[in-house]
């Protein structure tokens, strides 16, 4: 007997209708558990089905009585073996499975296609102790005709081991770390509140909190353009002074008082410039994407891709590819095809003859990982109205992409002109599209500054002036931001090709997989707040950042390094039992750093603050934080636990106590009703908590 694993209900029924399995035998007494049975390959067949992980690595309590409790000088807890067991929640399903591989004569795995489709389906042979012989459905989306050609083409166990030891060493990766760095940081470092460390979500909220204190930190500095508005007979234009910017105001107006009349032109260039269609989407920039263009979340952002798989309207939507194998351009062709017949896509329909050539910059089968970037399938729907809103809104994302690599290249004229003014160079610059390409399907730029004709050796009045500017600090991170950050561990690639090699060498935080999940842990424990569509640290996640004495527990690029090897395991690159012993070694190194440490518990914070005013301890009252010296000394420090009708939190309040400045908070009420954004500040000088504006004007509170 043939027996099928799938591992979830919804995948078995799509499994079952592309091989036609029939109806669903429910189990008697569970109804969300079921099998199908019907006739493979002329043998009798089974497609039985989980949900989800039935099977985990033990608690550290299984290696032995002495791991129950936290105790700091029994941890680290690293065994010799590392079993799995069954989770407690999913026994009757794990005991239904188990009852059919024990009969089968070849398993076939038919789980999700990556590193923990592969783990999930490697902890249920192992917990079974299975022996059987099995093989591997490799499918890349649900349609029946994909599902069919996995199942034709069943790969070899031996083809896929290399990816369960990815999928173990990941998991064996997060729970010695997870495990032993948690009891370690929460003993050691919290009074009260459980400290999670891990071994991606912790450089991810590194990066959070680093990009934080460059803003709290920030002193804006002035800065002086000198701008000049030329007029000629077909209009006007505007020239910056072609050194840049000025730090000193004096020498701005120096220059201006030498800047009368008219400038004349002493050189213009004109270059002509093309801009490729973009790169297909893999998970992160489709998730990036959709939180930039329709305002979702990761949550929704996860579940609408999700739906659309399911429905076989979106190939595999967990892949880090953002390109497309050459054997795949075919279905492609069929596709697009398929997409220029409906109605909202016929406008961008254009004859196949009149298509672009396929080329390596979408059709590259180098830089295809396990999954092909996202695409819509060729199950095309008849109607849109097939989709649900929010399906309708992220499948036109997809298609899109797709019929963009089929238009030729967006076409530019970029114009530089310089101008002479009594010995000094101003520079104006303009752009004007001659070929739309691609651009006419979804992405025309905003309008671009044009200039009016221009002549090398004219000369046009001029009207000189300073412009005064501030220095900005970093914008925080939306999660768009944040995920693509992961990708490219925290490093600013610009250029879309440049990211893409970059992104080969799997050296991001977390996997394509992975990242949405890591960002909403992080807001799940506290460690992030959102006010809006922005990100910000909380005090606890500040803590353990400041706190934690492990920096290269911190670090985007050691966790990327960790990330890289183990790609390197999933295609026989690298040892699976070097990575495991490296990370062994490296946790008992860091769990001994924490341990050693000295910092102030985080729970003991508020038992611990200095009046910044008169040195003298603040405690937390009825209505918030006052100076314990009031009495004696008259010190009127104190923080409400209400201003200008928002409530302040203990984060806040502890923040403005200790450093001296909150983050921005959102919703004050001015005396009129209003409201306004600020951040409370200590102004020792008036001896009072201000206000302090990002625009740096401060009011009396």
């Amino acid at each position: 007997m043939v027996v099928i694993y799938a591992e979830k209900a919804s995948l078995a029924k799509s499994i079952a209708t592309a091989l036609n399995g029939g109806k669903r035998i429910a189990h008697p007494k569970e109804p969300t558990i079921g099998h199908y049975e019907f006739t493979f390959n002329g043998q009798p067949a089974v497609l039985c089905h989980g949900v989800g992980h039935l099977c985990q690595l033990a608690d550290a309590k299984s290696y032995g009585e002495q791991y129950t409790k936290w105790d700091l000088n029994v941890y680290p807890c690293i065994p010799e073996k590392y079993e799995v067991v069954v989770k407690d929640k999913t026994k009757a399903c794990f005991d239904y499975v188990k009852g059919f591989f024990q009969k089968a004569d070849l398993i076939i795995n038919a789980t999700d296609p990556d590193r923990e489709g592969e783990l999930i389906f490697a902890y249920i042979y192992e917990a079974m102790n299975c022996t059987k012989p099995w093989k591997r459905a490799w499918i890349e989306d649900l349609t029946p005709q994909k599902i069919r050609y996995a199942f034709g083409h069943l790969r070899d166990s031996s083809e896929v081991l290399n990816i369960q030891k990815a999928g173990k060493a990941r998991s064996i990766a997060d729970w010695v770390c997870g495990i032993n760095l948690t009891i370690a940081a929460t003993k050691k470092l919290s009074s009260k509140d459980m400290l999670s460390v891990g071994r991606v979500q912790t450089p991810v909220l590194a990066m959070v909190v680093e990009r934080e204190k460059k803003i709290v930190n920030h002193v804006k500095t002035p800065f002086w353009k000198l701008l000049a508005d030329f007029t000629t007979e077909n209009g006007k234009f505007t020239a910056e002074y072609e050194k840049g910017q000025f730090d000193d105001e004096n020498e701005a107006k120096d220059v201006l008082a030498q800047c009368t009349g008219k400038g004349t032109v002493v050189n213009k260039t004109v270059k002509k410039k093309s801009v490729g269609q973009p790169l297909l989407f893999n998970a992160t920039q489709l998730q990036a994407t959709a939180g930039k263009k329709l305002g979702w979340d990761l949550k929704k952002s996860v579940a609408v891709m999700q739906e659309l798989y399911e429905h076989k309207f979106m190939s595999y939507p967990r892949t880090s590819s953002e390109h497309l194998t050459v054997a795949m351009q075919p279905e492609v062709t069929a596709t697009l095809c398929k997409l220029f017949q409906l109605p909202e896509y016929t406008k961008y329909a254009i004859p196949e003859d009149q298509w672009q050539a396929y080329s390596k910059r979408h059709f590259d089968d180098s830089k295809v990982d396990s999954h092909p970037a996202i695409i819509p399938t060729m199950n095309v729907p008849k109607d849109l109205s097939e989709l649900s809103n929010d399906e309708k809104q992220l499948y036109d994302l997809l298609v899109k992409s797709l019929i963009r690599i089929v238009y030729p290249k967006a076409e530019l004229e970029d114009t530089t002109v310089i101008l002479d003014v009594n010995g000094n160079k101003f520079k104006a610059t303009g752009s004007i599209i001659t070929n739309n390409g691609w651009y006419a399907v979804d992405s025309m730029p905003d309008k671009k500054a044009t200039l009016p004709p221009i002549n090398e050796g004219e000369s046009y009045p001029g009207k000189y002036s300073l412009k005064q500017g501030f220095t900005e600090p970093p914008k925080r991170y939306t999660e768009p931001d944040l995920i693509t950050a992961m990708e490219t561990a925290g490093k600013n690639i610009e250029d879309e090709e440049a990211r893409s090699l970059m992104k080969l060498e799997n050296k991001g935080l977390g996997t394509a997989a992975t990242r949405a999940a890591i960002v909403n842990a992080l807001f799940a424990r506290d460690y992030l707040a959102k006010k809006g569509k922005t990100i910000y640290p909380t005090e606890k996640g500040i803590y353990i950042v400041d706190n934690l004495p492990v920096d290269e527990l911190k670090s985007a690029e050691l966790t990327g390094l960790w990330e890289k090897r183990l790609h390197e395991i999933s295609v026989g690159n690298e040892d699976y039992n070097s990575f495991v012993s490296d990370i062994e070694k490296t946790v008992r190194d860091w769990y001994q750093k924490i341990t050693d440490s000295t910092s102030t518990k985080y729970s003991d914070q508020a038992d611990n603050q200095v009046c910044p005013f008169c040195g003298a301890r603040v405690i937390k009252g009825k209505f918030g934080y006052f100076c314990t010296a009031k009495k004696d000394t008259g010190c009127k420090f104190s923080v409400p636990s209400e201003i200008r009708g928002k409530s302040i939190s203990d984060a806040q309040a502890l923040r403005l106590i200790d450093k001296g400045k909150t983050t921005l908070i959102k919703g004050l009420k001015s005396k009129s009703g209003k409201e306004f954004d600020a951040y409370l500040v200590v102004d020792k000088k008036q001896g009072k908590i201000v206000f302090e504006f990002p625009t740096q004007n401060k009011v009396k509170h």
